[in-house]
């Protein structure tokens, strides 16, 4: 199977192995595979797409699903955040990936290729996918939500999302929207005295939504990043707790210390 598509660099995918792709954008893969897979064909195609995490139980059907030939030359599995693997799940799939059927081709997808277990790196061939957001008219929070997900990049050069009120905006299950929302909410709060901001981190403490503070601190690493009024230390500090949310899999976090840790850090010297 050979991927021919600009920044691939020719992906060879041939059956009997097992392969993780590497880019910057989950829905950039997802978009070019779509593009050159019969996603039609599903008896000979399983795409694995967490919500969370994989468990044990998705690692299950993977192996059902190699236990008979393919209709077709191959069968193709797809496997979509890998970093999301749980530890259990990714011992019950060592064996499988370093020797899959001569009919099957196993491929990882992840934007975290340091965060797989070295154990299931070691038995992967890495590709790396390239990404570059077609248009140059994105401003750098725009770009930096484009590299996250490609299929945004057509909406916002477009203005299709919208920016909503602040009791509407955990609620809101559109993605897009949600975080440009959150970015307008911080951006105007930042701007007022401390006591009024102080306020406005008291209201957000009480979302305990795990998919809400994951949205929001893709935003405020972006920000703290972008930060000239902190230090590199500072910065360190909280990117790594930035880092953490969007790596783990189980919402424990202490929700009220870590929106009040990580908006009272984006003030820098104003406090």
């Amino acid at each position: 199977m050979q991927i021919n598509v600009e920044n691939a660099d020719g992906l060879n995918l041939e059956p009997g192995n097992s392969f993780c792709i590497v880019s910057h954008s989950i829905s950039y893969v997802e978009r070019i595979l779509s593009s050159i897979i019969d996603v039609n064909n599903l008896q000979d195609l399983l795409i694995i797409k967490p919500e969370n995490n994989i468990g044990i139980e998705e690692i299950r059907r993977i192996i059902d699903f190699l236990d008979f030939a393919p209709q077709g030359e191959y069968k193709l599995i797809l496997v979509y955040e890998a970093d999301k693997m749980t530890q259990e799940a990714a011992n019950a799939f060592l064996k499988t990936l370093e020797e899959p059927p001569h009919y099957a081709i196993i491929l990882l997808i992840t934007t975290r290729w340091n965060s797989l277990l070295p154990t299931i790196r070691s038995r992967v061939q890495k590709r790396f996918l390239k990404f570059v957001p077609q248009s140059d008219k994105l401003n750098d929070f725009e770009r930096y939500l484009v590299f996250w997900d490609a299929e945004f990049e057509d909406r916002i050069l477009s203005h299709d999302y919208q920016i909503l009120a602040e009791d509407e905006v955990a609620d809101s299950e559109d993605v897009l929207n949600q975080v440009m929302s959150i970015k307008a909410m911080i951006d105007e709060y930042l701007q007022k005295d401390i006591a009024e901001y102080v306020k406005f981190i008291s209201r957000v403490s009480k979302i305990n939504d795990f998919r809400f503070l994951k949205n929001l601190t893709k935003v405020v690493a972006w920000m703290i990043f972008t930060n000239k009024d902190l230090q590199i230390e500072k910065k360190i500090e909280y990117l790594k707790i930035c880092d953490e949310i969007q790596r783990s899999k189980l919402a424990n976090f202490n929700y009220v210390l870590t929106y009040y840790t990580l908006l009272l850090g984006l003030r820098g010297e104003k406090q």
